[in-house]
């Protein structure tokens, strides 16, 4: 049975933690490690506090990380924007870092009060798994309910019913989409269903918009997370964890990519430019 990994608990972030020297404060990617490219990358940090282990980045905090390259050099340096990923409970700093090529590099981040933390290594591929901004989407052919209940393509306690009534495929083909691979019920890290919640929100402001909600597992009804089974389109985008967010325009080409977490003001902007 093939599971996804969760957001903040994929499969290598534990060996990502890095301590800060003065504080009780630490710092790991809440971006897949497996979902690092080149070129412009969002990367996801989130910021623990090591004695009790909650995350306890703030928005009242404007981090700086430095790029380095594996002997820790400074290539570059960037802001980072707090994004809630439960709104008013827990959030992550994003930040868009130009990755110069494949290779290990290494993100140190000043983090005001929360402390300095140590280097964060990780690796970038010039090709990661999963679609990335700039390629065609995969045309993939999702459940809607022409072909089952509503209450087996989604375990979103309040589902908007025009979520499922296109394919992927016939949104892409039909026009700019928003697509949103999530799964409410299982998402360990607690971030899809704020997610879906949020391009709800926002749907009366981009009413002409597609929306494609792929539910990431195709038998949500069973009580054992280890019986879960990946749906076909997830596995074609290659996604390696849970949520993720895609635009696309009215050619099918990937405008935006969110994983995890996405703040207004970046939704909005990426909206807004398929539909200007």
């Amino acid at each position: 049975m093939k599971r996804l990994a969760a957001l903040l608990v994929a499969v290598g972030c534990l060996t990502l933690i890095a301590c800060s020297e003065d504080t009780n404060s630490a710092g790991r990617l809440a971006s897949s490690d497996r979902s690092i490219g080149v070129g412009e990358q969002r990367i996801l940090v989130a910021v623990v506090d090591l004695p009790t282990g909650e995350m306890v980045a703030t928005p009242d905090v404007t981090p700086v990380a430095v790029l380095r390259d594996e002997i820790g050099s400074p290539l570059d340096e960037y802001e980072g924007e707090f994004v809630w990923t439960i709104p008013d409970v827990v959030g992550v700093y994003a930040f868009h870092v130009e990755i110069p090529g494949p290779a290990t590099y290494q993100l140190t981040i000043d983090a005001g009060e929360l402390g300095e933390l140590a280097p964060i290594g990780f690796i970038a591929s010039d090709d990661p798994p999963q679609v990335a901004v700039g390629e065609r989407a995969p045309l993939s052919e999702s459940r809607t309910l022409d072909d089952v209940p509503l209450d087996d393509l989604t375990s979103d306690p309040t589902p908007v019913e025009s979520f499922y009534e296109m394919t992927v495929a016939e949104a892409v083909e039909a026009g700019p989409s928003v697509l949103i691979f999530a799964t409410p019920a299982w998402c360990t890290s607690q971030s899809c269903g704020p997610m879906l919640d949020q391009v709800q929100d926002l749907v009366p402001e981009y009413p002409d918009l597609n929306y494609v909600h792929v539910e990431v597992y195709e038998n949500i009804h069973v009580t054992d997370r280890q019986d879960l089974v990946l749906v076909p389109p997830v596995e074609e985008w290659g996604l390696p964890s849970e949520p993720w967010l895609y635009v696309t325009d009215r050619s099918g080409t990937v405008t935006a990519a969110f994983e995890g977490a996405v703040s207004d003001g970046e939704l909005r902007e990426a909206l807004d430019a398929v539909t200007g």
